[in-house]
């Protein structure tokens, strides 16, 4: 390429979950600008400073180049790409050969689901290793609204949401869409979609401990005591299905009468005079909030991270509560009817498919919620594949006292755990003790600096993009697809390639017989297309793998991948119609899918899973505990979102840096007049786990009681106050939001 020549270049940003189209100028290989693209087919030009910053993360002068592997001395050096997949073939191969595949653990980051290298290739080279040791970001985030919708529907995607452009009345716990731009919900512009709500008449309403930008946008802000998110939406559900005269709606017909007759029973204490106190939000409030969910012509309820985290805190004890209140926003907007309703919470319907759109129409297996695995040391069950990152740090530091049995080698794939999970000293700590570790990622962090190889892949702009997870969480369904932009420079290598090499290593390892990239991938392509074949719910069923393959010749890689599933999917598209539409193909709204959506061997909708209402019922006991005021200093710690960062992403590209996007603890004004501390003051934040210095910053926000302190700043780390032992026993998530914390 012409250093100098110049194009315009179309790309979806992979850099949030709102996955806005992009227009790039293009001079030589330099982004030299970047605009939202005003005739792409969902974002309609929206574009926030992450997107702006796509060309700086790809021209990153910190990131990685080139593989380092540490030495002798202790020391992280340049390699070869040859000599570090050696250092893997070697080392791994030590470490399974003595204490096999269970002896290695993989630790999966967020931004594996924002590549389509990671959504295709990541599982061939976990299922290649044979290594039942996953843990994954997952279970510091959203597993447990996962779970809630598992139970409930029968897929850890089959996610009811929010019908944000149709509906009348929004109200929003624990979430702060205009600053997250959507999470579990993907709406690029979730401003303008918020202001054509309230331009059509609607109301927005939102629960949270903080004015957030999105609170001071709604009509209405409800500050709670964190944590007790779960006992106010029962409170609601009280009203409505014990008080009032529930309609279900499309969802009816699917309910078993005993199941509405086992949550009446569950819900019979959760008064909304009962949690007044508890939660810090009126009875009549409550009850009015119920009766306008019920009365708007439609409705819909949507919970983020304030609720999947949540932990109630009672005399020093935590109770976590982030699965129950995910399948309570459920119940409640079953109650109302909105669910399967325009307007209301309904099921997209990916052009490339997924959980929900694969096996039988209408039922399923299912899913086992609690896991049937146990981790090694505390017998934590797995969740929907995977165990609870909290207990990482001791399945590897912690050997088993007869068998010597425990984890002694990981992967850590787009991850920084370090700084993003509970307990980050003693992960630290553990890490240190590894044999081997191997880091797959662009960037040198807190916890790859402990790896013995890291394995930079090349810039996102050198791969094609294709929204495969995301799609399954879209307000609107439609097929957008992103080539990659600039070739793979020399000396570096994709993210594909990586993933397969690394796969290909571990079968040799397992069977002597290594198996190279470029086979790996036939093997991969060869066993979707199979899956293809043999789902009757597939457009493909009945032909031959031959036959698939050569429909989608001569593609290789995650294309090869992707054009299989677009074909076997309901829409039936190629991807070469996809390409063909390079500002996206719309799909049109989400439509109505009950029955066929259910993926549960009943096939209904399980409304009141038996342990869901157990659990709901052990909470009880919460509601009569006294609120006493908090003895001097203590407060109950929440965390927030910043814009111009995505978790422990792009804290290091300049033009991000700044602004609102800065690691303090904000407090309200007469918090901080107790503790005799101005703004800008270090302050000391405390918890049986660990000490945190930060700077304080004074705002009215904040409501009393409360310290808000963003996550993913390495300096000033907020996971070293977070426990392991407050895990939610069914979405697998440590307790973040509510832990008590002292402050001098």
């Amino acid at each position: 390429m012409n250093a100098d020549s110049e194009r315009t270049a179309l790309r979806i940003c992979p850099l949030c979950e709102a996955n806005c189209g992009l227009e790039l100028e293009i001079t030589g290989s330099t982004v030299t600008s970047v605009r939202g693209d005003k005739a792409d087919v969902f974002s309609h030009g929206f574009i926030c400073p992450k997107g702006v910053a796509l060309g700086a993360v790809d021209a990153d002068p910190t990131r990685l180049r080139t593989p380092l592997v540490r030495d002798s001395h202790g020391a992280l050096l340049p390699a070869t790409w040859d000599e570090a997949f050696s250092v893997i073939r070697a080392r791994l191969g030590e470490v399974i050969q003595a204490s096999g595949p269970d002896s290695v653990g993989f630790f999966l980051g967020n931004p594996n689901v924002h590549s389509l290298s990671g959504a295709f290739m990541l599982p061939t080279l976990i299922k290649s290793l044979g290594t039942s040791q996953r843990f994954s970001a997952s279970t510091v985030d959203q597993m447990p609204k996962q779970a809630a919708s598992a139970m409930m529907y029968g897929t850890a995607l089959s996610i009811a949401l929010a019908d944000l452009d149709r509906t009348d009345y929004f109200l929003v716990l624990g979430a702060n869409p205009l600053v997250s731009n959507g999470s579990m919900l993907t709406a690029p512009d979730f401003p303008g979609r918020l202001r054509a709500l309230r331009k059509r008449g609607g109301r927005i309403v939102v629960v949270d401990p903080i004015r957030t930008r999105t609170a001071e946008f709604a009509d209405e802000h409800l500050e709670i005591r964190p944590g007790s998110d779960a006992l106010w939406l029962a409170a609601i559900a009280h009203v409505l299905i014990i008080e009032g005269d529930a309609e279900f709606g499309a969802a009816e017909q699917w309910i078993n009468s005993t199941a509405v007759d086992s949550l009446v029973s569950a819900l019979s204490d959760f008064t909304p005079e009962r949690v007044a106190e508890i939660t810090g939000i009126d009875a009549d409030v409550t009850r009015r909030i119920a009766a306008e969910l019920q009365a708007a012509p439609s409705a819909a309820v949507y919970g983020r991270m304030g609720t999947t985290t949540s932990g109630l805190s009672i005399d020093g004890a935590v109770l976590p509560m982030g699965t129950v209140a995910s399948w309570l926003i459920d119940v409640i907007n079953i109650s109302i009817g909105s669910l399967d309703k325009p307007g209301g919470v309904m099921f997209a319907l990916p052009a490339a498919g997924g959980p929900s759109t694969e096996g039988t129409p209408g039922v399923g297996h299912g899913v086992s919620i609690p896991g049937r695995r146990r981790t090694r040391v505390r017998g934590l069950p797995s969740v929907l594949g995977e165990f609870p990152v909290s207990a990482l740090a001791e399945e590897i530091d912690t050997p088993d006292p007869e068998s010597g049995a425990h984890i002694r080698a990981m992967f850590v794939i787009g991850g920084n755990p370090i700084v993003s999970t509970p307990d980050s000293s003693r992960l630290r700590a553990a890490f240190e003790s590894l044999d081997f570790m191997v880091s797959v990622d662009p960037y040198l962090t807190a916890t790859n600096t402990l790896a013995d190889v890291v394995l930079p892949v090349s810039s996102p702009l050198t791969r094609p993009h294709y929204d495969v997870v995301f799609n399954n969480l879209a307000v609107r369904n439609q097929a957008r697809y992103s080539p990659a932009l600039f070739p793979v420079p020399e000396g570096q290598m994709d993210e594909a390639n990586v993933l397969l090499t690394l796969a290909g290593i571990a079968v040799g390892i397992n069977t002597g017989n290594e198996l190279s990239a470029e086979a790996m991938d036939d093997i991969l392509a060869a066993a979707v297309a199979h899956q293809a074949i043999s789902d009757s719910a597939s457009r493909l069923h009945g032909l031959t793998v031959e036959e698939v393959l050569t429909s989608v010749a001569p593609l290789r890689g995650v294309d090869r991948v992707l054009d299989i599933r677009l074909r076997s999917s309901p829409a039936g598209l190629t991807l070469q119609e996809v390409i063909d539409s390079p500002h996206g193909i719309d799909l049109g709204p989400l439509t109505p899918r009950l029955p066929e959506v259910l993926r549960t061997p009943s096939g209904r909708i399980e409304f009141a899973p038996p342990i869901l209402v157990a659990t709901l019922g052990a909470a009880s006991s919460a509601i009569d505990v006294s609120v006493t005021a908090p003895a001097a200093g203590s407060y109950l710690l929440v965390g927030r979102r910043q814009l111009r960062s995505n978790n422990s992403w792009m804290k290091d590209i300049e033009n991000l840096q700044g602004g609102s996007n800065l690691p303090t603890a904000q407090m309200h004004p007469l918090d901080a007049e107790d503790l005799g501390r101005s703004d800008g003051e270090m302050i000391c934040v405390t918890t049986a786990n660990g000490s945190l210095n930060i700077a304080l910053a004074i705002s009215d926000t904040v409501s009393r009681g409360c310290i808000c302190i963003p996550h993913g700043w390495a300096d000033f780390n907020v996971n070293v106050l977070v426990s392991v032992d407050h895990v939610d026993p069914l979405g697998g998530t440590a307790v973040l939001s509510g832990l008590p914390v002292t402050v001098s």
